[in-house]
């Protein structure tokens, strides 16, 4: 189980409000040092950016601003390798590629119509999928509380490959990985 505060943005220069990451993920150890882990995530994203940023125009107006709150789904799909191995704690680097499925988008957008401010509003429900979309990265702390429980902080950038959703933006995220780990199988130094 896992969850982590993020921050998203387009530009990082225009980080506004915090999201949220919340899932289980499984991970495959194909040796005590490298792992192969997947899981399901539900990221909520807060983000606000520049009408040009946003690939969609409102009518035939350009816009000026739009701000975001989009529910999706993440399957990330991770290699992580251990660069300090203990038998009770370890400090690891990890990177992967992630699917988002969009799910709940709600925007805010802003636009100049003769010479004065109007704000719309448009929610997308289900909307695009975006098949192995978003580059990981991440480094972190794991520790062994017990045989089979841990506990890890997990720093992480989330780099986009492409836009995503219905305005199709190039949206980044960074954040830190909070988990409690279960081990169905003992690792192979406490089998020693």
């Amino acid at each position: 189980m896992q969850y982590a505060p993020e921050v998203s943005a387009v530009r990082m220069s225009e980080i506004e409000k915090t999201g949220r990451d919340v899932g289980v993920q499984l991970e495959y150890f194909f040796t005590p040092r490298l792992s192969l882990n997947t899981g399901l995530l539900h990221a909520v994203k807060r983000y606000e950016t520049r009408g040009s940023d946003y690939h969609v125009t409102y009518g035939k107006v350009p816009l000026d601003r739009v701000y975001a709150v989009c529910g999706m789904l993440d399957i990330p799909l991770n290699l992580r390798y251990a660069l300090l191995y203990r038998p009770t704690y370890q400090v690891f680097a990890s990177a992967g590629l992630s699917s988002l499925l969009m799910r709940d988008e709600q925007y805010e957008l802003w636009y100049t119509y003769a010479n004065q401010p109007v704000r719309r509003t448009r929610q997308v429900v289900n909307g695009s999928n975006h098949p192995l979309s978003v580059l990981n990265l991440s480094a972190g702390y794991e520790r062994q509380v017990q045989a089979r429980w841990g506990v890890r902080a997990e720093p992480f950038v989330k780099v986009p490959l492409g836009g995503v959703g219905y305005g199709k933006v190039k949206l980044s995220s960074a954040g830190v990985f909070f988990s409690v780990q279960y081990r169905l199988l003992p690792s192979a130094l406490q089998m020693n």
